[in-house]
């Protein structure tokens, strides 16, 4: 029974991580477009407003260093976490 517990703990992680990673980082991705490009209705400005320019900054950065930390995982993951 032990063993059957930890499977499913095991599967249930990688199921989070799967959808935090495969699901969260493209969608945080499309959130800060959704920022740098939404206007109010009648509003016919140009420019994003402070606000959506630094939480579009925003989402592109944790969706950048995620995508980093992922890419320096691929290399250097034998030797960091051999």
């Amino acid at each position: 029974m032990d063993v059957l517990t930890s499977a499913a703990q095991a599967l249930w992680q990688v199921v989070v991580v799967g959808l935090v990673l495969g699901a969260g980082l493209p969608a945080l991705f499309a959130l800060g477009l959704r920022f740098l490009y939404a206007r109010p209705a009648g509003v016919t400005v140009d420019q994003p407003t402070p606000a959506a320019r630094v939480a579009a900054i925003a989402c592109f950065a944790v969706v950048s260093v995620a995508t980093l930390f992922g890419i320096v995982v691929i290399i250097f993951g034998e030797k960091l976490f051999g």
